[in-house]
């Protein structure tokens, strides 16, 4: 059966959100993520660098979205606690493109200052 890819969106947040592994069967495995902190063209690397910030994640709300074609756009203030502990929330915007019920594609748009002040 086949899902539409809003459907698909929804299955992998509630997924992360609920600290489930089950979002990974959702991940094609020739998946490209585009991010400001990463460029990653495959299954295991989109696992390796998303398992530890989906732990992260405290609050995600999404303010917009919008499915077109195979396309699944947000705009989403997520909540993360850091590695001091601290709390940041970060506005992003994500570009999924979805088909055949696996995220093919996921590019991220979010400001790093939060992020770099933290670190330091």
């Amino acid at each position: 059966m086949t899902n539409s890819p809003l459907q698909v969106f929804e299955q992998f947040k509630e997924s992360m959100l609920a600290h489930s592994d089950a979002w990974i069967n959702l991940i094609a495995e020739d998946v490209l993520l585009v991010a400001p902190l990463a460029q990653i063209n495959d299954k295991a690397g989109f696992i390796a660098i998303n398992q530890p910030f989906f732990a992260s994640i405290r609050n995600y709300t999404v303010h917009h979205i919008i499915e077109s074609g195979d396309l699944v756009i947000t705009r989403v203030s997520i909540e993360v606690e850091m590695p001091s502990k601290n709390k940041i929330t970060l506005e992003v915007s994500e570009w999924y493109t979805i088909k055949n019920n696996l995220i093919q594609s996921l590019h991220v748009y979010f400001d790093t200052q939060q992020f770099s002040q933290e670190m330091s």
